[in-house]
């Protein structure tokens, strides 16, 4: 299968000055007087990304993965090497191709022209646009008033929404809240489904091994190693724990990787979710007692999802672990539309399953498996636990721990109602006649 991304031996270098004068003083000598020196931000690169792939970029800072992805957009000219794309090419990083005194929409007419989307398709989407972005009345404002979380919503909408053949995504999902988070995966899944090839970096690890099928590791601008993404990950752990023992400091819980426990080989292995525990208080809180550790979204063959047909089987499987002693404890799910409606909530009591004597140090798996008859779109999951005794005071509560789309299967009817409810219809005639009428 041919390439849609091919470097060969490419190399990046900026001249570096320690002082101002000294720039001046040689560029005045036409280079004749060296006062500075190369820095090579990328050193002989060489790699080719089949159609489809995700690739996820893991490295330092300063490993040379923001310059690698501007090369490869087009945005930098490599000093040595060749580049070659195929298709379209759509950068998305912070601030990236923003005018700061234009307005959010003429900034997205602006951006989708230059990108090539012509004026009447651009219209044609806006609202679609306007909708993902969810900046509300900041839409007809300048981007200087915006918050780096906005400015980052109004750039992915326009990119994901202009359907590119090759996006590159350089830290923007960093600076949003949990919702966007879970909603710029789920849209870049549906990318990556319809065919667009996909560079990710992301200092979370995390989301770089659920979301990516490989991986490479960038240190010092050279390309250490290329492969699946669990086995870059532990390469870039280990690159992690050399440079920090050098250092002789603990590593920094800003590369921490997902860790699972495989002590029960009889049942599923316990997980936890780093994104979970960068929540803020207004989406999560709790006496911290009781920790939801992750929470998967699973079809009907327990694979992890993130997407299922309508009328379908799906699980919301809970991994949750204990603080301290807790004697009785529910645990809870609740389904909400994008619109925010809790279309379904259940409970462990409610299934007479209660989590009774959980010890400090404790963990458990929870499945609730519900029958997905619902309209399609995309839906979330609230997790939490508490006290029978006291509701209100929850051990742990998580918003937006999980999300997943529900698509209409080929072959089903139409649910034009919010949910499917199973009806049975018979038609009774009030006149009955007489046998030998």
């Amino acid at each position: 299968m041919p390439s849609v991304v091919r470097l060969e031996g490419v190399s990046k270098s900026y001249r570096m000055y320690d002082r101002p004068i000294d720039r001046l003083k040689e560029a005045v000598s036409f280079g004749r007087i060296k006062r500075g020196r190369d820095f090579w931000a990328l050193k002989d690169i060489n790699l080719e990304v089949e159609p489809g792939a995700t690739l996820g970029v893991l490295g330092r800072n300063g490993a040379g993965k923001s310059t690698l992805l501007q090369v490869v957009s087009g945005v930098l000219q490599p000093t040595s090497g060749t580049v070659e794309t195929v298709g379209q090419v759509v950068l998305l990083q912070i601030g990236a191709g923003v005018n700061p005194d234009f307005t959010g929409r003429e900034n997205v007419m602006l951006n989708g022209l230059m990108l090539g989307i012509p004026r009447d398709k651009l219209l044609d989407r806006f609202a679609e646009i306007e909708a993902f972005a969810d900046i509300g009345e900041f839409m007809d404002q300048p981007v200087r008033t915006y918050s780096s979380g906005m400015r980052a919503r109004l750039g992915f909408a326009v990119a994901v929404n202009v359907e590119p053949d090759i996006l590159i995504v350089d830290e923007t999902l960093s600076v949003g809240d949990a919702v966007f988070k879970a909603m710029g995966i789920q849209k870049m899944l549906e990318l990556r489904d319809r065919g667009t090839t996909i560079l990710f970096v992301s200092h979370g690890t995390g989301m770089i091994k659920n979301f990516c099928n490989e991986a490479l590791l960038l240190h010092r601008g050279e390309m250490l190693y290329r492969g699946g993404t669990a086995e870059t990950l532990d390469r870039y752990q280990a690159l992690l724990s050399s440079v920090e023992a050098q250092r002789n400091r603990p590593t920094d819980t800003e590369y921490e990787i997902e860790i699972q426990d495989d002590e029960d080989l009889e049942g599923p292995a316990f997980k936890e979710n780093p994104e979970l525990e960068e929540r803020t208080p207004g989406l999560r809180h709790g006496t911290g007692e009781a920790r939801i550790m992750s929470v998967e979204i699973l079809d009907e063959n327990e694979k992890q999802v993130r997407m299922v047909d309508s009328l379908s089987s799906v699980t919301a499987r809970v991994h949750l672990q204990f603080a301290e002693d807790v004697k009785r404890s529910n645990l809870e799910i609740t389904l909400r539309n994008k619109a925010g409606l809790d279309v379904f909530s259940t409970n462990t009591n409610a299934a007479n399953v209660p989590l009774n004597g959980m010890k400090k140090g404790g963990r458990t798996i929870v499945d609730f498996t519900f029958e997905a008859w619902l309209q399609p779109g995309q839906y979330s999951v609230t997790a939490a636990v508490f006290s029978p005794k006291a509701k209100n005071m929850y051990l742990d509560w998580v918003d937006v721990a999980a999300v997943f789309k529900i698509e209409r299967a080929r072959d089903q009817a139409a649910i034009p109602g919010l949910v499917h409810l199973p009806t049975s219809v018979a038609v009774h005639d009030p006149d009955p006649r007489p046998p030998n009428a």
